[in-house]
């Protein structure tokens, strides 16, 4: 996941490296644990390290370990840290595609990878919904079945999926909360956006 219109991870490393850890707790809920100078975050519900000395982010759990190596998640997370604001979801959903900037969502290789989700779960809402358990995600009541997950605390992302039937393929929709929009340059909505679909598969 190149993301183009943002500091890269160096420059994120050091402004972390410059904050102080209760004021980032008390924005992003992450934890901190002084000794280890090490903040640990919540992300699809594994607890994920991020370590400013040592410029590392890592996992003490095989599930932890299994989501880092399915995604590339770095720069979301140190952004996340070094720059979000303490903003609760609104639980309005919008389209990707509604945020400024939001055409990368629909065309050119920023395309999020949603039809492979469709074809795998198109006949099978239960494997949906037991993928999206499996990474901390809570069932919602919408189309044949839908997940919402939490790639960071306070930023969740919702998943819907329609089987397909006679007329109609399946569909896999991803949904954002409206409050992302004010929190997240559009580039790392994307990545946020991408972890998502990916950890799906």
């Amino acid at each position: 996941m190149k993301l183009e219109n943002i500091p890269g991870e160096d420059e994120a490393w050091a402004k972390l490296a410059t904050l102080d850890p209760a004021k980032v707790c008390r924005r992003t809920s992450a934890g901190f644990d002084e000794q280890a100078e090490t903040y640990t975050l919540k992300s699809y519900g594994c607890d994920i390290s991020i370590s400013p000395s040592d410029k590392k982010i890592f996992s003490s759990s095989p599930k932890g370990d299994d989501l880092l190596s399915k995604v590339d998640a770095s720069l979301t997370l140190l952004w996340y840290l070094t720059s979000s604001h303490s903003l609760p979801p609104s639980g309005n959903l919008i389209k990707p595609g509604s945020l400024p900037g939001g055409q990368i969502f629909e065309k050119g290789t920023h395309v999020l990878p949603l039809e492979p989700l469709a074809e795998k779960y198109a006949h099978t809402r239960e494997a949906f919904i037991e993928t999206g358990r499996t990474w901390g995600g809570e069932v919602l009541d919408f189309g044949d079945a839908a997940v919402q997950l939490w790639p960071l605390p306070q930023v969740p992302t919702t998943l819907i999926l329609r089987t397909a039937d006679e007329e109609f393929p399946a569909l896999v929709n991803l949904l954002l909360d409206s409050n992302c929009k004010f929190q997240f340059p559009t580039d790392i909505v994307w990545a946020i956006c991408m972890m998502s679909a990916l950890i799906m598969r």
